[in-house]
């Protein structure tokens, strides 16, 4: 299990240096284009479909490691006005329709995915390119979320960064 877990680990760290880089290939894409046009010429139509592509790609690959940092955004206006046992029970009550949320899209992702697969479906752009290569990553990135949100409640953690401490285990 502990070799699972750090191939897990190292997925999802590898998924966030992907994302990560993309971005900074974008910014980079961008400023050519950007001097190409300045220098009244044309520059390539592949810059805009990159560009497209990645934004697509960078929150699908990134949103795993993001909740496993627990930097995710939520409101705690509402946790904060409950007592303590009562905001343990509404953190479990966020970690499972979280979880339900991942895999629902997960499943779903995973679905239009395989159809674009048995279908063939391209995505017409400056290149062609199949379609299924592209939505892929959506239901990876809600697999992985939903598998992150899991590891929370099993471990009996907040998957919330500011109650993490309150709401563990040990604290109860």
């Amino acid at each position: 299990m502990n070799l699972i877990a750090r191939l897990h680990t190292l997925l999802i760290n590898t998924m966030a240096a992907a994302a990560a880089v993309l971005m900074v290939a974008v910014m980079i894409t961008i400023c050519l284009d950007v001097l190409i046009r300045n220098l009244d010429r044309q520059p390539s139509a592949h810059f805009f479909t990159f560009s497209e592509y990645a934004l697509l790609l960078i929150p699908c690959l990134g949103a795993p490691w993001l909740v496993r940092e627990k930097g995710h955004v939520y409101v705690e206006l509402l946790l904060m006005a409950l007592g303590r046992p009562a905001r343990k029970w509404a953190i479990r009550l966020i970690g499972v329709i979280s979880i339900a949320i991942c895999f629902t899209m997960a499943w779903y992702g995973f679905e239009v995915t395989m159809l674009d697969w048995v279908q063939n479906n391209k995505d017409v752009r400056s290149f062609d390119a199949p379609r299924w290569a592209i939505v892929m990553w959506i239901p990876v990135s809600f697999l992985f979320m939903g598998l992150e949100f899991v590891r929370y409640l099993w471990r009996d953690e907040s998957p919330l960064a500011a109650l993490a401490s309150e709401s563990s285990g040990a604290s109860s």
